[in-house]
């Protein structure tokens, strides 16, 4: 998806930019006691890549079906290119970690050795797929909402690879809200791009704000995405404040989606 430029934060934002935020004691404390906070903090990424798989093969089925401009037509294979080519990318880099994991408990020299050949040739592939993303997403510039979406894959992108503050300034730019009807294919692709990169810039301090503010326009006005994101606001609050505000969305969320009150956190049985 041009290569991206280095990152030139100095290593102390780079240090904090790692640090995940679901490490801290009280959080995590919190998550310990909660079945659904401790499957959602281990799967909610592989669960926002199938949805929005999902999503994106809605909008491609409807456009081709109801809609016989060329250009639109275009823009539909164009944006299931760009789908596709983000899965192929989130595969190939979970085998460069199995590699990196292999390559760590290795004791053979060889072994170590061939190893290493491998996560080369693996960051190689990454490298090249991320440049075509880049240029793919920049290149389909309309017509709406295709244009906006291919931005938002951009993000999820940088989201990806933990360039935070590329992920954070595509979602400043581009609001779920505008892309699409409500209730519509497209609303929900982006609702759920919206939440996946939202919920992946909570592991950089300096975005945690922006990422909470996000996350509580979705469970606030979405629709598709709105339980997931109220659970994350859940987990990220610290203060009496942001607890209460955790707790009015989650009471919120059991009123407008009464279906999936048991995917609702926030709420003990009798407040429910």
């Amino acid at each position: 998806m041009t290569v991206s430029p280095v990152s030139k934060q100095a290593p102390e934002s780079r240090n904090l930019a790692n640090k995940n935020i679901f490490e801290d004691p009280a959080i995590a404390a919190a998550a310990q006691n909660d079945p659904f906070a401790r499957w959602m903090s281990k799967n909610w990424k592989v669960v926002a890549v199938m949805l929005v798989a999902v999503a994106v093969s809605m909008i491609g089925y409807n456009q081709y079906t109801s809609i016989a401009a060329q250009k639109k037509a275009e823009a539909t294979e164009s944006l299931n290119e760009i789908q596709s080519s983000y899965d192929e990318l989130v595969a190939k880099e979970g085998a460069l970690a199995a590699l990196q994991t292999e390559k760590n408990a290795a004791t053979d020299a060889k072994v170590k050795e061939d190893t290493q050949k491998k996560i080369d040739e693996s960051q190689k592939e990454i490298s090249s797929l991320r440049d075509k993303l880049v240029l793919m997403t920049d290149a389909l510039v309309g017509p709406k909402p295709f244009n906006l979406l291919a931005s938002m894959y951009k993000g999820l992108m940088f989201a990806q690879t933990k360039e935070f503050d590329k992920a954070q300034a595509v979602l400043a730019q581009v609001s779920w809200e505008t892309v699409g009807k409500p209730n519509s294919p497209e609303r929900m692709s982006a609702e759920l791009v919206t939440f996946a990169i939202a919920r992946s810039l909570l592991d950089s301090q300096s975005h945690v704000v922006f990422a909470r503010d996000q996350l509580t326009g979705l469970a606030e006005r979405g629709t598709f995405a709105a339980v997931q994101a109220g659970n994350a606001v859940r987990l990220v609050a610290q203060t009496d404040a942001e607890k209460q505000k955790a707790n009015e969305i989650a009471t919120s969320l059991i009123s407008r989606f009464p279906a999936q009150m048991r995917f609702i956190s926030g709420m003990n049985s009798e407040e429910r």
